[in-house]
């Protein structure tokens, strides 16, 4: 501006620059307010509000942060970049949308352990007024594992429940399976009747829960018990019911019938050979009328 004090006119080539770019390039190169007082609109951490803002004066726009420090605040080219480098606890994703004051962030909608929202399944990354109830909230913070699905989720955050039991949980859909209840002695439809044991064996038919899971009882008797049609279903042979001290035959209706078998009870193919076992009974009285 031809105000320059003697010395530099002494020395112009040291002093000197033709241009106001050369000549922050070359005395103030880490000052991005140099070329613009009002701030270089580039990016630094205030890890205050813990967010990354723009480096201008307050109020002139949305991600103003004020003026930075040159001295102690490290400018970026843009906000992940900031995130990344001044506030790595954080999430990166949700730092980049709080920082640019994004009301559309939703979150990734991948999944991670629901410790945070109560339960005892995988829960999705976004924000539960959304309306999905598998919603556990948005994830703020770094040391969170996103899974890419809840069956990935699942593996490695609750191994000790039955992935496909886990799954339906988190994506609170019905597990068309089923579940011994030793309780009952019957085999519930988990879609049906949930269980609340999530250490529960899942079967996938009730053949496979009656056979492995009920093992102490008849196939027949299992699926009696769980509200299977059972007709057809016993065997037709004899067995002694010691209370009435009749023979009755494996099946369901009217007599000889005597209900599905017991499974400690010893099959006989005839009435003769069942009335044998109980000789002190005539054989006029022996079968079950």
């Amino acid at each position: 501006d031809g105000n320059q004090p003697t010395y530099m006119d002494n020395y112009p080539d040291k002093w000197i620059s033709d241009t106001l770019d050369q000549c922050c390039a070359r005395f103030f190169p880490e000052n991005h307010q140099c070329l613009n007082l009002q701030g270089s609109g580039l990016w630094y951490a205030d890890a205050f509000n813990k967010v990354c803002v723009t480096d201008c004066e307050s109020g002139m726009g949305n991600t103003c942060g004020g003026l930075a420090n040159v001295a102690t605040d490290k400018i970026y080219a843009n906000p992940r970049k900031c995130c990344e480098s001044e506030l790595g606890w954080l999430f990166v994703e949700f730092c980049e949308a709080e920082s640019f004051k994004s009301e559309c962030y939703g979150g990734t909608g991948l999944y991670y352990r629901g410790d945070s929202a109560g339960v005892e399944n995988c829960v999705k990354d976004c924000d539960p007024e959304s309306g999905d109830r598998s919603c556990g909230g948005i994830v703020k913070e770094a040391w969170v594992v996103l899974h890419d699905t809840p069956e990935d989720c699942c593996t490695h955050e609750y191994d000790w429940i039955d992935n496909d039991l886990c799954a339906a949980r988190s994506t609170l859909s019905p597990l068309n399976k089923y579940w011994a209840d030793k309780t009952n002695a019957k085999c519930e439809d988990d879609s049906v009747n949930p269980t609340t044991d999530l250490s529960a064996v899942i079967y996938n038919s009730i053949e496979s829960c009656c056979s492995e899971g009920l093992s102490w009882l008849t196939e027949a008797e299992c699926l009696s018990a769980s509200g299977m049609d059972t007709t057809g279903l016993g065997t037709n042979k004899y067995y002694v019911d010691y209370v009435s001290e009749q023979c009755s035959q494996d099946c369901e209706g009217h007599a000889p019938c005597g209900g599905l078998t017991k499974q400690w009870n010893i099959l006989y193919d005839t009435e003769d050979e069942c009335c044998e076992q109980i000789w002190w009974i005539a054989k006029r009285d022996c079968v079950k009328e």
